[in-house]
Parts: structure tokens; C-alpha cells; sequence
């Protein structure tokens, strides 16, 4: 059997499920965080305000969300309702925060930092299955070239 037949019976299993389940979870991550610094880039920054904390309750309990009271370049005062939940809230009410939005949709807006924990989370958690997979190629690998001998 030659050495590319046996990279291929290494990699075939669990190897390549957990390297794409690890894909899977390093993308969202870097997904998000690619979409906040684009977002970022034509965005206006603001100091907002958290007024109050939304509570969003299910079987498991309930998360906080805050939401901030901003004023835009045009003097209009907004309100934003984030989309990003935890427990114990992440904000406390009268906290100020700087927020991004975008000029010809204040609605549509980012709090600086927002989800650093969830994208961190995914992307090391993505990093650690993908390492798990090549560890497991690599012992599977390893252990076919030693038999071959």
C-alpha cells in the first residue's frame, strides 16, 4: 500500500468528521467577528447608555439583553435593543458603552466588544476539535505506516 492510499484510510472516520465539525464551529466564530470589523469600518461610533436590560426567559431560565439609548449625528435619539443575551447580564443599567451604527440605518447598530465571549467560545472551541482530528490523524497515520513495516 503506498504512502497516499494510507494518508487516506488515516484521515477517513473520525479524523475528517471532527477536522470539519471543527471548521464548522471556527468559521462561526470568525464569521462573527469578521462581520463586527467589517461592520465596523463604514460605521459611525457613538456613546450610548444602557437604560434597561431585556429579559428573554425559556424552560431554562432567562438571559439579559441590553438595551441602550443613543443620540446620532442628526440629533435623533434611538434606541437599541441588542441581540446578544447572557446570565448574569453583561450591563448594568446607566453603563455607558460606545456604539456603532450605520448612518443611513441607526437601528442597525453594534455595542463595542458585543460578543467577544460567544466568538471566542466557537472559534477555540473550533481550534480544539480540529487539533482533536489531526491528533487523531496523525496516531492513525503513525499507526498504519508501523504495521506496514
Amino acid at each position: 500500500m503506498n504512502l497516499f492510499t494510507r494518508i487516506k484510510q488515516s484521515l477517513l472516520g473520525g479524523p475528517i468528521i471532527l477536522f470539519f465539525i471543527g471548521l464548522i464551529f471556527f468559521g462561526v466564530g470568525g464569521g462573527m467577528t469578521y462581520y463586527q470589523i467589517v461592520f465596523r469600518q463604514d460605521a459611525i461610533q457613538a456613546q450610548g447608555e444602557v437604560i434597561s436590560l431585556s429579559e428573554n426567559c425559556d424552560d431554562e431560565g432567562c438571559a439579559y439583553s441590553p438595551v441602550v439609548r443613543f443620540t446620532t449625528l442628526e440629533g435623533e435619539t434611538i434606541y437599541y435593543d441588542s441581540t446578544f443575551s447572557s446570565n448574569p447580564p453583561e450591563y448594568q443599567i446607566r453603563e455607558k458603552v460606545v456604539i456603532f451604527y450605520q448612518s443611513e440605518n441607526p437601528q442597525k447598530a453594534i455595542i463595542a466588544g458585543e460578543g467577544g465571549v460567544l466568538r471566542f467560545i466557537f472559534m477555540g472551541v473550533g481550534g480544539l476539535i480540529i487539533l482533536a482530528g489531526l491528533v487523531f490523524f496523525s496516531v492513525n497515520l503513525r499507526n498504519s505506516l508501523q504495521h506496514a513495516v
